[in-house]
């Protein structure tokens, strides 16, 4: 039987139609509670937005709370094809991403939206960080946030309300960059990661953390903090989501495009949504009976004049070790007074 040529148009249209219908599955793995103001602002915006663009022709599966991975080996398990897509915080592999925890330094940043803007301009493809550090750990950041600046909570039983009675505390830390921070003020830094720390400040293990209120509350902290300061600035944290450069690879370009477009929209207003957090769960953490307490204006100049060397300190062990750290805080500082001059 001879086909005419719109029946042939026709068949050719049905053999193809199954390939455009066919789903990608990506992966999503973190650290997170579900419910973490984090995820709600950044992962379930994204997934929200690919799935109304794209429909069936992707489905995630997000893996939160560890399920795949501890944080610090999120990054493995994304570059092994476990996870498509890992919750990458530098300062949790510092020693694959060492420069990424520029974003950690205190007194840098005065809002999310400030530090988060700053920190894509380096991590996305193309950028300083993305070029030294991401690349050659085979992932590519589709959104980033870094998180309001860091205040210091306490225990009920540590009784801190100045800046004298940090002296011996034992605080929670990331790694790096918030360490040199709490020892300028002669606190002990421990590590952990943010799901450890309620049961270490209940059991007395450790007296306090560097948190934004909008973690406390997602950790269930708030139940156990007596006191914080408001006005301080102990830095923040840079979190990415990164796929792996494998998996990407094998997409096909209209997926790349709208994860690129919605990744970028989700990095813009997530950081809006934690600025706004911020104020407001400080004044409920007052409400419900914890010590929120300013630091004076001498105190704020004496950690001000702290965190300058902190910052000076990062950068020269760094470049002691054959890495560019001076260039990286130089590239971070100018992307702040980027974002600071178009009123972010």
């Amino acid at each position: 039987m001879k086909l005419v040529p719109t029946t042939i148009t026709l068949l050719a249209a049905i053999a193809a139609a199954p390939s455009m219908a066919q789903e990608v599955t990506l992966k999503i793995a973190d650290s997170l509670p579900a419910d973490h103001i984090i995820t709600q602002h950044t992962t379930d915006v994204f997934m929200e937005r690919v799935q109304e663009e794209l429909g069936d022709r992707v489905a995630f599966e997000h893996y939160p709370a560890q399920q795949l991975a501890k944080a610090k080996d999120i990054l493995s398990v994304t570059q092994a094809g476990i996870a498509d897509i890992g919750y990458v915080v530098p300062s949790y592999v510092s020693e694959k991403m060492p420069l990424g925890g520029v974003v950690e330094l205190p007194g840098e940043i005065q809002s999310s939206c400030e530090g988060t803007l700053a920190f894509r301009n380096l991590v996305q493809p193309g950028g300083m960080l993305d070029e030294l550090e991401f690349q050659p750990n085979g992932v590519r950041v589709l959104y980033n946030v870094a998180l309001s600046p860091y205040q210091a909570i306490f225990s009920k039983r540590a009784d801190v309300e100045t800046l004298e009675d940090f002296e011996g505390m034992k605080m929670r830390s990331n790694p790096g960059a918030m360490e040199l921070s709490l020892q300028s003020v002669e606190a002990v830094p421990v590590r952990m990661s943010p799901p450890e720390i309620f049961d270490a400040i209940t059991k007395g293990t450790i007296d306090g953390a560097l948190l934004p209120f909008a973690s406390v509350f997602s950790y269930s902290l708030d139940q156990i903090v007596g006191s914080a300061t408001k006005n301080a600035n102990f830095g923040s944290v840079g979190i990415t989501y990164a796929i792996s450069e494998n998996k990407w690879n094998s997409l096909p370009e209209d997926i790349q495009e709208v994860l690129t477009r919605v990744g970028r929209d989700v990095t813009e207003s997530a950081c809006s949504a934690f600025d706004e957090a911020e104020k407001a769960l400080s004044t409920e953490m007052a409400e419900k009976g914890a010590t929120i307490f300013d630091l004076s204006e001498e105190e704020t100049a004496r950690l001000n004049a702290s965190f300058e060397n902190v910052a000076q300190d990062w950068a020269e062990t760094l470049d002691s070790r054959g890495k560019k750290g001076s260039e990286a805080l130089s590239a971070f500082r100018e992307q702040v007074e980027m974002q600071r001059a178009e009123g972010t």
